[in-house]
């Protein structure tokens, strides 16, 4: 069924027949459900007041800088280590390449570790991920806890791909 009411579930959904909160708890355990695909992304959306994914990317994109490739790679090429470099995919897509002397620190693990990893809120970061958009988020989010001078990659992983530019790889359990 495309949609319903809450009415409709509590008048006719078996699961919700159950008064009594353990049993109803058992009953839902016993069905070994999988997490909804777009559970997280609902979530997300009414905390932010009903924003789409779409909304917090032009939010976040209208409050922080990006940096080109080719000045990315330029620093890479003459050894500029004033620019901290921050791969926020995940663990496989970094193994399997990333950017030159990038660190690796997962979106989801941003604001968990950030101040472990990231001690300096002075440093220039250079967020970036496949396509853009979850490290033009990173560097929004970045900024947003102090760290003033976070900029995002333009085009993100997959251009860097395709321009041909430089790629590290980490070997198997490394």
């Amino acid at each position: 069924m495309p949609l319903s009411t809450l009415g409709q579930e509590k008048a006719e959904n078996p699961r919700l027949q159950r008064r009594d909160r353990d049993t109803f708890v058992a009953q839902m355990r016993a069905l070994s459900l999988e997490m909804p695909q777009h559970l997280t992304e609902a979530l997300r959306t009414n905390r932010t007041g009903g924003k789409t994914v779409a909304q917090l990317l032009d939010e976040a994109a209208s409050r922080i800088s990006f940096m080109a490739m080719e000045e990315v790679r330029e620093r890479i090429t003459t050894g500029d280590r004033s620019l901290l470099i921050l791969d926020v995919r995940e663990r496989d897509a970094y193994d399997a390449g990333h950017v030159p002397g990038a660190r690796h620190l997962p979106r989801g693990q941003l604001e968990l570790r950030v101040d472990k990893e990231l001690p300096d809120p002075t440093a220039r970061i250079l967020t970036y991920c496949e396509f853009g958009k979850i490290s033009t988020l990173a560097a929004a989010t970045l900024r947003a806890m102090g760290y003033t001078r976070a900029v995002a990659l333009d085009g993100g992983m997959k251009a860097w791909r395709e321009a041909g530019h430089p790629l590290e790889r980490t070997s198997a359990g490394g």
